[in-house]
């Protein structure tokens, strides 16, 4: 009966969508049959107690009829009834506690019917036989039958009924028993009729129960068992949904109509750099204070917030927690309910910081691209003359008097011709492009700075007023032009000491930190001066050529060290604030380099 019940359920996945179809029978085939075995032992424990209370209840009841008749109800008329109660109520706290530990469910509940259906008779037979009405007692446990065991067990049990009253009705009529009349005295002639007529109407009805009572058992399982059905798809679509959500590289918001947080995914709060419970249930403004005037406070107040099907995407800047400043990219759209009423919003948003960083290096390459063509075009032309100035300059210098104006003159002739030359040099190798040099070597980082120190103080560009402050917790050699390196330094270490003409501290560190970029982790050298500060307006300008805010200076410096740590394989980043200094931090990857430990 039990392989016959569950090969009726239908095999259904309790995994994800996309798993396991073609292990569907042996994956599930468990479940179901542990479902239904804790349907069956439900039922089983609510018949035992349903035949509890339904023989405490007859009992209380007979006493209360019988003790209008007889005042002794401890005679022994009716120690019979006492018997059968004690048995009965033996033989269910016993059957409640073998449940516990039996797994043949199915005969269990076969076995508990039938005792039912001999109780049931035995009764019938102590309360006069035909004679009794306690024959409706039968009903009960042909519909248990149909709710344990379905059409099939009640039709039995109905079959079993049938029999067990027929046959105790012909041994009546035939006086091979005498029934007792405990509960009734009224005492029926022996009619055939009579007889008959109650063992066919009992039968009919006894089948008709059992046939209602099946049908609507399997009728209520199989509703059951699509609404389960149901219920399990709609989980599992619920949860394809949400994995589909959190797993979007994009962060996702819904707000409701009153501008209150009801949900976020993973990739919100990773960008957002905040907890689930700081961003849901919270007002909107509070977790984007960029974006004031939504449209739940003033729907005119956000033109770019509309119900038209084509999305705007806008752009705005964040500030996390920690104070990093990212940029944003996102888009507003109507949430709707399914009669097509609106419900609130959904924002999407990703973080653009690291395409905006590299977009403006596409630019700034592209600007350090024209400054070369402008510098091949114009290079070849200063040059040869310029050579021909320099070398008429040095002829006249030497027919010069010393200490002459004539000397001096030429003398400031001479350095500028110098100074024209190295803007020549530059512009020239600038019109290379940005190939990599091939005179490469292993460069100590740390020598190459203490050097270019020196150099400083040795040119007076580091005077007794600057602080120089060294500090090397990793001393690395990186493989790539030493003479690059070194122009990279002097430039940097140079504009750090014009940036405190009255004196000031620098600090140069260098450290191995992580990096995503390198499994190794990263060489950091870090360039820091307490000047001016760089304004904010023209941050993002300062790589540019012939950029400046010096009075004097071509703009070609910081272009030409951005372009040489780019080709070294490299990268350089910025930070500074206005009046509090400039920190400049050139990155190298490790996997080239050679850590010295100190």
């Amino acid at each position: 009966m039990l392989s016959q019940e569950t090969a009726m359920l239908p095999c259904r996945s309790m995994a994800p969508v996309m798993d396991c179809a073609g292990d569907c029978a042996s994956a599930i085939h468990p479940v179901i049959m542990d479902a239904h075995e804790k349907s069956l032992r439900k039922k089983l424990q609510g018949l035992l107690v349903y035949r509890l209370v339904m023989a405490v209840f007859f009992l209380l009841l007979t006493l209360a009829v019988q003790s209008h008749r007889e005042a002794d109800l401890l005679s022994a008329h009716l120690q019979p009834l006492y018997f059968f109660s004690c048995i009965l109520f033996s033989f269910t706290i016993i059957a409640g506690w073998l449940l516990k530990h039996t797994q043949q469910l199915v005969k269990f509940g076969y076995f508990q019917l039938f005792f039912d259906v001999g109780a049931v008779t035995f009764l019938i037979f102590i309360s006069g036989g035909i004679d009794s009405f306690f024959s409706f007692l039968y009903m009960p446990v042909i519909i248990s039958a149909a709710v344990l065991l379905y059409r099939r067990g009640s039709l039995l049990i109905a079959s079993l009924c049938s029999l067990s009253y027929g046959l105790l009705l012909d041994l009546q009529y035939f006086s091979w028993i005498s029934p007792l009349e405990i509960i009734s005295e009224i005492a029926t002639g022996k009619d055939s009729g009579a007889y008959f007529l109650s063992i066919l109407m009992h039968t009919a009805s006894f089948y008709l129960v059992a046939f209602l009572g099946g049908y609507l058992a399997e009728e209520l399982q199989k509703s059951s068992r699509k609404v389960k059905e149901q219920e399990r798809n709609l989980h599992q679509l619920e949860m394809l949904h949400r994995n589909i959500v959190q797993s979007m590289n994009s962060g996702l918001l819904t707000i409701g109509q009153n501008g209150q947080i009801l949900f976020c995914n993973r990739a919100a709060m990773e960008i957002l750099a905040l907890p689930g419970e700081q961003i849901e249930g919270r007002p909107f403004e509070r977790v984007f204070p960029p974006l004031k005037g939504m449209p739940w406070l003033a729907e005119t107040s956000a033109p770019f917030l509309t119900t038209s099907p084509g999305l705007e995407r806008m752009e705005t800047a964040y500030t996390r927690p920690s104070g990093e400043e990212i940029s944003l990219g996102y888009t507003i759209s109507r949430l709707h309910k399914g009669n097509g009423e609106p419900s609130g919003w959904v924002l999407i948003f990703q973080d653009l910081t690291h395409l905006k960083a590299m977009e403006e290096h596409l630019k700034r390459m592209e600007q350090l691209a024209l400054a070369g063509r402008i510098a091949a075009e114009i290079a070849h032309e200063i040059k040869n003359p310029l050579a021909a100035m320099s070398g008429a300059v040095q002829m006249l210098q030497v027919d010069a008097p010393q200490g002459s104006q004539y000397a001096r003159l030429m003398g400031i002739v001479s350095r500028e011709i110098h100074r024209i030359n190295e803007l020549v040099t530059d512009f020239l190798w600038l019109s290379k492009g940005a190939r990599k040099s091939e005179k490469t070597e292993e460069v100590d980082i740390c020598s190459v700075i203490h050097e270019i120190i020196s150099l400083l103080k040795a040119r007076n560009k580091a005077t007794s007023s600057h602080n120089i402050h060294t500090a090397f917790d990793f001393n690395p050699t990186y493989k790539m032009d030493g003479q690059h390196f070194r122009q990279i330094m002097w430039n940097l270490l140079t504009n750090a000491l014009e940036a405190m003409p009255a004196g000031g501290d620098l600090s140069i560190r260098v450290s191995h930190v992580k990096s995503k970029c390198s499994r190794h982790g990263e060489a950091r050298i870090e360039i820091e001066d307490t000047g001016v500060g760089i304004p904010r307006e023209v941050r993002d300008r300062i790589f540019e050529p012939f950029f400046t805010t010096k009075k004097t200076g071509t703009g070609l410096g910081l272009s030409i060290v951005y372009q040489m740590v780019e080709n070294a394989g490299g990268r350089i980043e910025l930070l500074s604030q206005s009046q509090l200094g400039t920190t400049f931090s050139l990155f190298f990857p490790t996997e080239n380099s050679f850590p010295l430990v100190k």
